[in-house]
């Protein structure tokens, strides 16, 4: 039985260094900030902890 299927929830940390594999019951007490991307397309993960550079603001002159 996997951790999905017995209730864990994949999260990340708000500033994107840490993500682990949390319980309800841990996640609500010592991580309510963290987001759940435990059902995200790895493509929307991927834009999330990768995102494009903002260098497009460097050349609109």
């Amino acid at each position: 039985m996997s951790l999905k299927d017995q209730g864990f929830r994949f999260c990340v940390s708000p500033n994107k260094q840490d993500a682990r594999w949390l319980h309800p019951a841990v996640r609500k007490a010592m991580h309510a900030d963290w987001i759940d991307v435990t059902d995200w397309p790895s493509e929307k993960l991927l834009a999330f902890l990768l995102p494009e550079p903002q260098q497009h603001e460097l050349f609109s002159a």
